[in-house]
């Protein structure tokens, strides 16, 4: 069980939850939210029983899959509830958030991608395995603002110095502060952040762009 996730480390009963090991660092499973954090259900075969319903949405779309990761900033939609949930990072433990129907719509997510498909049409590559061609100017590393709902990219958050940014991963996941310089080293660059109360060279893929 991944450090992040929000349980006790010790006691009598424990729970064992699949998830795929490249996303347990960055987010996790729907079985775990809807059974263990949300206590919608207290088994498996309830938490089945939702998702194969269409009772769960994941930013707007019907999940079946119950060990569906859910990534940071993602929104968990329980309609028949009316309830909606953003998946965030306090104190270093993942944490949902329950936020407005309107908010819902939004989503944040990382450029991870982009590839030429023809002249002039450029691929756009989402960390949440999304694509769109867009003919916004965009970065690997920027950030787009998603509107789930009509399932179009709203704006781009530039990753540029003055930026504001929230760190996804590492010792400092959770926390939120300013892109001050790039780090230049023999392969790729680190980014210097400012936090509150000191400031931190961190890796590309711990940082995610939010304004």
């Amino acid at each position: 069980m991944p450090k992040a996730w929000p349980v006790p480390r010790k006691g009598k009963r424990k729970r064992f939850v699949s998830v795929p090991s490249h996303a347990s660092s960055k987010g996790i499973s729907l079985l775990f939210l809807l059974r263990d954090v949300l206590k919608l259900a207290k088994t498996r075969k309830e938490v089945r029983y939702m998702t194969l319903n269409g009772q769960v949405k994941v930013n707007g779309r019907e999940r079946k899959d119950e060990d569906f990761p859910v990534q940071v900033l993602d929104v968990v939609n329980l309609e028949k509830a009316k309830l909606n949930y953003r998946l965030e990072i306090v104190n270093k433990k993942f944490s949902l958030k329950e936020i407005s129907a309107k908010d819902a719509e939004k989503k944040i997510v990382k450029i991870s991608g982009k590839k030429i498909l023809a002249k002039n049409v450029i691929q756009m590559n989402l960390d949440d395995g999304q694509n769109f061609v867009s003919k916004d100017k965009f970065s690997v590393g920027d950030s787009a603002l998603l509107n789930t709902k009509t399932n179009k990219i709203e704006k781009i958050l530039p990753l540029k110095e003055g930026a504001n940014v929230e760190i996804v991963m590492g010792k400092h996941a959770g926390e939120k502060g300013k892109l001050v310089a790039f780090e230049e080293l023999i392969r790729g660059r680190n980014y210097k952040i400012k936090l509150e109360k000191r400031e931190v060279s961190l890796p590309f893929k711990t940082i995610l762009v939010i304004e």
